[in-house]
């Protein structure tokens, strides 16, 4: 019995060994690796795009007042007056933003932003009294007209998801706001007496006012992602700039007769405020050139721990963005100015009656400056190969024109789109720094031309016509200006220093020239002579700017996957 066992045994034993080197031999059943789940949605990163809205204005009123320092040939000092006028601010708004965004938990996103906006949001605000006191009947009038050029803001943001919908956002924004206010004023009081008293019409002035104004902004909007990268959004803004005085005394009086009586003196200003509702809506292009990429493991799955930095491979990569901040610093700017007129139908040319205005119309000592601009900037290539590529540039920059010497004035101010196109040669054999030479074509457009209406004064030479009279000078303002297109030639040097095969940074030096032509006209008043009344003269200005360029950016490179080099088999 016990042999019988143990051999049963021994079988059992033999057996289950066999089954298990059998079971050792066939393939596994293990289920293969589950691929790992997209990364969850976050708005952290950061993000450029575009803007296009409305702007209208609050029910804010511009206020002011005119008041009497002399009274002229009337022998008794007119009465002043005050008055509020409604303004109407309206116009189209545009621009661009750039930001970053950080999502604290699923719910939070905090973020900063900076938008720069042109405008063509203006009001005008128009006012009459009628007077009567001693010196007859008058009436008081101010014309005023503001425009916002441009403006932009600096702005916090705090943001609100819900995690079952992550890709939308609702956040509230505030900040800091600055911005470019023009704001005119013409003065006007016209007496009814004023034949009687030996004067044409009235007293006239005009204020002037051009500079930066800060403020604040605040509001709030909604942004969503359909996409993966991209966002639409739409967004509500109040903007306040603060207020401008616009102030003037009367421009044809002050100065003793010596043509006929002098018109009364008058000293005149105007409030404005600067406030207004902003409604737009916007498109972003959300980028992270910092995150961590998915790095290969062992086990076939991926991971987002940070790889080690792999070694630069520059591969071809067709189209090329970058996005810069420049400074146009104008070389040369200073104008010829030309006396076109024949001015007064008495008098004749008054700058050639003055004694500054030569044979060939060149009037002596007068000239103009050309200002500064820091601008955003978009440079957009197509290279044809690894070396050769075609790029167009694009910016819009505000600059002022600055009368100087005999005609020394904040002349005008004008918007300037100088797009230009240029062949460019890329160094390659640098490995990450890649400089480069490019020549191309400009063309310059101006348009939003607005003189500034600045008071300056003509001064007589002596022996000339009209210090013959016994007459100082005159006072004149710019009332209308424009400036032609112009054509020039590029040339370009630069670098760019690229971090990987798409993302990089950018340091470029252009020259452009530009050299248009400004035609105005100049509307003088002599004091001592009101009887003459206003004195027109056409202006023309040749006006070499010829600024050199100097910005610095962003570049991005992208496309290697979907074209060859077009010309790569040469």
């Amino acid at each position: 019995m016990r042999s019988v066992l143990r051999g049963a045994l021994a079988a059992s034993v033999l057996t289950a060994a066999s089954a298990t080197v059998q079971a050792a031999d066939l393939p596994s059943m293990k289920s293969a690796p589950l691929p790992p789940p997209p990364p969850a949605f976050s708005w952290t990163g950061l993000y450029g795009g575009i803007n296009i809205g409305y702007g209208f204005g609050d029910s804010s009123r511009e206020t002011g007042g005119l008041g009497y320092l002399t009274p002229g040939g009337l022998g008794a000092l007119p009465a002043g007056s005050a008055w509020g006028a409604s303004q109407d601010l309206h116009g189209v708004i545009g621009g661009g933003q750039i930001g970053y965004n950080h999502q604290v938990s699923p719910w939070l996103v905090l973020g900063l932003e900076a938008d720069i906006q042109a405008t063509d949001v203006e009001s005008k605000a128009k006012s009459g009294i009628g007077v009567f006191d001693a010196t007859g009947a008058h009436l008081q009038t101010a014309d005023s007209t503001k425009a916002v050029d441009w403006f932009g803001t600096v702005r916090g943001r705090v943001g609100f998801t819900l995690p079952s919908v992550p890709n939308l956002m609702i956040y509230g924004t505030g900040g800091f706001a600055y911005g470019q206010v023009i704001h005119n004023v013409g003065f006007a009081d016209n007496f009814a007496a004023a034949a009687a008293a030996g004067f044409a019409g009235g007293a006239v002035g005009h204020g002037y006012s051009d500079d930066t104004r800060t403020g604040w902004t605040a509001g709030g909007g909604v942004e969503w992602s359909p996409i993966p990268n991209w966002s639409v959004k739409a967004e509500y803004l109040y903007v306040d700039l603060g207020s401008t005085n616009a102030n003037s005394v009367s421009l044809n009086g002050g100065t003793a007769a010596i043509l006929g009586a002098t018109t009364p003196v008058f000293a005149a200003t105007q409030n404005s405020p600067t406030r207004f509702h902003n409604v737009r809506v916007g498109l972003n292009w959300h980028f992270d050139p910092f995150a961590p990429g998915l790095v290969s493991r062992a086990d076939g799955l991926s991971s987002l721990k940070e790889p080690p930095p792999p070694a630069f491979v520059d591969s071809y990569q067709p189209f090329q963005v970058r996005l810069k901040v420049g400074s146009v610093i104008p070389l040369d700017g200073h104008g010829t100015v030309y006396d076109q007129g024949i001015g007064h139908p008495a008098l004749g040319s008054i700058g050639r009656l003055s004694g500054l205005t030569g044979a060939n119309g060149v009037i002596a000592g007068a000239s103009t400056n050309t200002s500064t601009s820091i601008v955003p900037m978009l440079d957009v290539a197509y290279y044809l190969t690894k070396n050769w590529a075609i790029e167009a540039i694009c910016c819009v920059a505000p600059h002022h024109i600055q009368g100087t010497g005999t005609i020394a004035s904040d002349f005008a101010r004008a918007w300037v789109f100088p797009p230009s196109l240029m062949a460019q040669y890329h160094f390659t054999n640098f490995g990450q720094f890649q400089p480069y030479l490019g020549v191309g074509a400009n063309f310059t457009a101006f348009w939003g031309t607005r003189v500034n209406n600045d008071v300056w004064g003509i001064p007589f030479a002596a022996g000339s016509a009209l210090a013959g009279l016994g007459l100082p000078g005159a006072l004149a303002t710019f009332q209308w200006a424009t400036v032609a297109p112009s054509w020039g030639v590029v040339g370009q040097a630069g670098f760019d220093y690229m971090f990987n095969e798409h993302w990089g940074v950018n340091v470029d030096f252009k020259y452009i020239g530009i050299h248009p032509m400004v035609h105005a006209t100049a509307v003088a008043f002599v004091p001592g002579a009101a009887v003459l009344g206003p004195i027109f003269v056409p202006v023309k200005v040749s006006l070499p700017i010829n600024p050199i360029v100097v910005s610095a950016g962003i570049t991005y490179r992208f496309g290697g996957g979907l074209l060859q080099p077009v010309l790569a088999k040469y």
